[in-house]
């Protein structure tokens, strides 16, 4: 059974590949799986407790999501002034002139951005099986789901979460096949993160030690997004979604 979800993006989105550094790097064009769950277990843990969020992780963790992308994506790029931490504080000659300019710990510098603005809806389809603890739970994280990426992307719900049997029809892509499927020739090849099937709830949670490993608990998977780069310059680049095949 399928269980989808309508949302309206009402700012700016930007999620970084898994590749990226933290001074630059291109956004990914929609919002990854490792990103879908990490965000619904956050909504979890918000409405029902640190004890049901880990819980019911492996179930999150394990589970299938299809993506609707809005019908157009604009890429705005540029450049913004940051804050990084000193990489030598240990030499004492300029930790010592960063503290007198008043740049100690962190210094200024620039970063590439990159943000995206979407025109249209965008619809999230997750599948649970008969009998999944999530059945009764995953509704009430769909309506409560306000942002994907970073958290100032927000997204507002339109209607209530329905049940599907199939995949309903539209532009969907299954984001965590294993293999890749069929795909236009047109669309844009993309390399989006998912949990990994050994993913634990200690190394989701970011207040522990416990590191997560790519490739292993952390896994990359090659998806052509339905999306046609149609008009591009050095400020932005302009995405529509292909019609469905």
């Amino acid at each position: 059974m399928w269980i989808v979800a309508h949302y309206l993006p009402v700012s700016f989105f930007s999620l970084r590949p898994a590749s990226a550094t933290s001074s630059g790097g291109q956004t990914l064009l929609v919002p990854t799986p490792f990103a879908i769950k990490m965000a619904l277990l956050s909504t979890l843990i918000r409405t029902r407790g640190l004890a049901e969020g880990e819980r019911l992780f492996p179930a999150l963790r394990d589970l299938p999501i299809a993506l609707e992308p809005p019908e157009q994506a604009v890429v705005i790029k540029g450049f913004s002034k940051i804050r990084r931490e000193l990489k030598d504080k240990s030499n004492p000659e300029k930790a010592a002139r960063a503290r007198l300019e008043k740049e100690y710990p962190f210094q200024p510098t620039i970063a590439y951005r990159e943000y995206i603005s979407y025109y249209g809806s965008l619809r999230l389809a997750c599948e649970v099986a008969e009998g999944s603890p999530l059945t009764a739970v995953l509704p009430e994280l769909l309506v409560g789901l306000n942002y994907l990426g970073k958290r100032g992307g927000f997204i507002q719900i339109l209607q209530p979460p329905a049940q599907s049997a199939e995949l309903p029809a539209g532009s969907f892509l299954l984001l965590t096949a294993s293999r890749q499927e069929t795909f236009p020739m047109q669309g844009t090849l993309q390399v989006l993160d998912d949990c990994g099937p050994k993913l634990t709830f200690s190394q989701a949670n970011i207040y522990t030690n416990e590191r997560i490993v790519l490739n292993r608990d952390r896994v990359l998977r090659h998806v052509v997004l339905p999306y046609q780069r149609w008009r591009s310059s050095h400020s932005y680049s302009w995405y529509r979604r292909l019609p469905p095949s």
